[in-house]
């Protein structure tokens, strides 16, 4: 039986915010949770806040029935090998949010018999709003695909894939998606500023806007293209605004970045 029942290697923000939310859910207490980070102040703090600690990430792997894999996906490389060498009389379920690492490198290194679900998070996660997918190699249970499901359910919305290669082509749609609208969200604010309006104002205007029109989305009841044509009344101000980026090409431009985007995480994974 192992000693503790989840564990982080690799406790920086996504890591912390995922344990933070499994203890935040009651899935599990704080000294259930073995975390692993290289700073001494960073282990010193969480050790403060009641969690387990260790410098050796080997021991999140040999001492947690799952264990987070939580690091850059160019340390795969480094650890993974690490890994497999170590003793194990029953094996973690290993729980991957690395872009790009597939099922096959980790299988590699760590055995196909190791229960793997990659599981792709964004950053909204960190409030309690996160999109997150999930897929399982052939090892993994429906039961802990289930399990976890409910631990990212506690911390937003899931969706659950059969193809581990879907998890590459929905990184710009939610995972890389955060970073779009912040730089759309950028652009709207200084643009007011231009126009006199206290970049405060705009922001606070601009977010609740954001806020109910996904509201509008979802729960409206209409697609995106009824809802764009709901706000530009003909001779309006809103259709001279949209003529603009149909004529810059929005549509273009974003698919673009988004192949840009999935070609890079099938980078990755090689």
């Amino acid at each position: 039986m192992k000693t503790y029942r989840f564990g982080v290697l690799g406790a920086g923000n996504m890591g912390m915010a995922i344990a933070e939310g499994a203890v935040r859910a009651g899935l599990m207490t704080r000294d259930q949770v073995l975390l692993f980070n290289r700073s001494e102040d960073k282990r010193a703090a969480n050790r403060a806040r009641g969690y387990a600690v260790t410098g050796d990430y080997t021991e999140v792997y040999t001492a947690c029935a799952t264990v987070l894999l939580a690091v850059k996906p160019q340390n795969f490389d480094e650890i993974l090998p690490v890994l497999g060498a170590c003793a194990c009389e029953e094996k973690p379920l290993v729980v991957s949010i690395a872009a790009g690492v597939t099922f096959a490198k980790i299988e590699q290194a760590l055995g196909a018999d190791t229960p793997v679900i990659r599981v792709m998070p964004n950053t909204p996660l960190m409030l309690g709003e996160g999109a997150t997918e999930l897929v399982k190699n052939a090892a993994a249970t429906d039961a802990q695909l289930a399990e976890l499901c409910a631990l990212f359910d506690t911390m937003g919305v899931t969706v659950v894939f059969d193809r581990e290669d879907l998890l590459n082509e929905v990184i710009p749609y939610a995972g890389s998606a955060p970073a779009y609208i912040y730089a759309f969200a950028d652009a709207m604010v200084k643009s007011a500023y231009q126009h006199g309006i206290a970049s405060e104002d705009a922001l606070k205007l601009f977010c609740q806007t954001m806020i109910g029109s996904a509201k509008m989305l979802l729960e409206g009841g209409k697609t995106p293209e009824e809802l764009i044509r709901a706000v530009c009344s003909p001779g309006g101000t809103t259709i001279e605004a949209m003529r603009v980026l149909e004529a810059r090409g929005l549509a273009d431009m974003l698919a673009q970045a988004n192949d840009k985007c999935i070609a890079r995480a099938y980078e990755l994974g090689k």
